[in-house]
């Protein structure tokens, strides 16, 4: 009998997230999802009655923990974390940028994976995973190399991103001597409804290659799904 594997996906209503969960349906996963209405989750369960669980919640929202600790059982055990819900910014100059926005976006980015992990980790295998979506304005050496300056990117998209890339270097250092494998993803320049000037994947692309990912992936690293790497 094949033992099924379960993931938890957030920001699973459109984008990035909703490929990630259907290619994991496609690969007989169980799929506990977060989306934002019962529509999104109507929508969503259409995929696989079987095996997809949405969760009506926001990472923001303070009963996300509860939600989630609701969906599963007790007996319930996660194989893979995967922090995908986001949400872009619009000034990209510090005149144009708004204090309560950056604020906004570092509730999503950083608190709300934040809030998920504590939710999951008691589920989590000792071999598990927990992939933080990252990107590549949310690394330091890119935005100081000057690479990035002629790409537009809001004042808070970039911070809210860094300081989830600080949360990721937290957990793979607290979690260094365990099983638990703690990672940041840049899932590429993906076509999306906030995608960048120069994108060029689809976000299905970025699905299949996480999920190729999986097998061989280190403790600590920031991925880059396109490229060779990424530097923090």
């Amino acid at each position: 009998m094949i033992k099924i594997r379960s993931v938890i996906i957030t920001g699973t209503s459109r984008g990035l997230g909703y490929s990630l969960a259907e290619h994991f349906l496609k690969k007989e996963w169980r799929v506990y999802c977060t989306v934002r209405t019962e529509n999104d989750a109507i929508k969503i369960r259409q995929m696989n009655q079987r095996l997809c669980f949405p969760i009506v919640s926001d990472v923001t929202a303070k009963t996300i923990q509860s939600k989630i600790e609701s969906a599963l059982s007790e007996s319930a055990k996660i194989d893979l974390l995967i922090n995908n819900a986001g949400s872009g910014g619009r000034g990209a100059s510090i005149a144009h940028t708004s204090v309560d926005e950056t604020a906004e976006l570092i509730n999503v980015h950083c608190l709300g994976p934040m809030r998920v992990t504590k939710a999951v980790l008691p589920f989590l295998k000792n071999n598990g995973i927990i992939i933080n979506i990252s990107s590549r304005f949310g690394s330091m050496a890119k935005v100081a190399s000057g690479e990035l300056d002629d790409i537009s990117c809001s004042y808070s998209y970039r911070i809210a991103k860094a300081a989830q890339n600080m949360f990721s270097q937290c957990l793979s250092r607290e979690f260094k001597h365990s099983g638990l494998k703690v990672c940041s993803i840049h899932p590429g320049k993906l076509k999306t409804d906030s995608a960048s000037a120069d994108a060029d994947k689809e976000p299905g692309e970025a699905a299949q290659r996480i999920y190729t990912l999986l097998n061989t992936i280190e403790n600590g690293k920031f991925y880059s799904l396109f490229e060779d790497g990424m530097d923090w």
